[in-house]
Formats: C-alpha cells, structure tokens, sequence
C-alpha cells in the first residue's frame, strides 16, 4: 500500500465550518463517500488540521491504497454526482480547484513500513 501526503493552507475562517459542517455532511453521506474512495482505488483517507505558529492552518490530507497518485487524478477527472458535490463543497472552503489533482507534498523526508 502507498500513501500519498497533501497539504494546502486553510484560507481564514474556514476551519470551523470544515470542522462542523462539511464533516458533519460526509458523515450523512458515507456510503457514498466510500463507493467513490473504492472506485478510485483509495482504501484509507484521513483528514487533519495542523495549527501554525503564526496562526496560520494547513489541511492536511492522507491517501492510501495501491496507487494514490492515480486516485487523486481520477477524482480530477470524475463528474460522478458525489465527486461533483465534493469537490464544489471541499473548493470552496479550501479556495482550491479540485477539478485537478492536488499537489502531494514536495518530499517525503522519512517513510518506514512493516
């Protein structure tokens, strides 16, 4: 299994409604999220949020499977219903176009498996 590491700046005053409302809406949508997350091949996703020193957040997003980097382009391109939802949703409160793939971290410093 891969993981792939994204992280992107969280625009001012968009981590409570993240927090609150988005997660909140993919929690009533589950099953949909995770037909999506199967049919891309991505088998994990976790979400973070990491608080900076000069009060500045970064999303920070995890994806595992057998191939990230292809999920990741294929929700790009997907216009299923749920996609288009989530990406409208998750673009406007990131300011980010995820209707290209989202830039992984620059570089992996460490990365140990069992």
């Amino acid at each position: 299994m891969s993981t792939v590491l994204i992280a992107l700046p969280i625009p001012a005053g968009s981590t409570e409604e993240m927090a609150r409302g988005f997660a909140q809406e993919i929690n009533a949508k589950l099953d949909e999220f995770a037909k999506s997350r199967t049919a891309l091949g991505v088998t994990q996703e976790a979400w973070a949020v990491q608080d900076l020193p000069d009060g500045g957040q970064l999303f920070i997003l995890c994806l595992c499977g057998d191939d990230p980097v292809k999920g990741n382009r294929l929700f790009a391109e997907s216009q299923q219903a749920f996609d288009r939802w989530f990406k409208d949703k998750a673009g406007a409160l990131l300011k980010a176009n995820f209707d290209q793939p989202l830039p992984p971290i620059t570089r992996t410093l460490f990365d140990w498996h069992a």
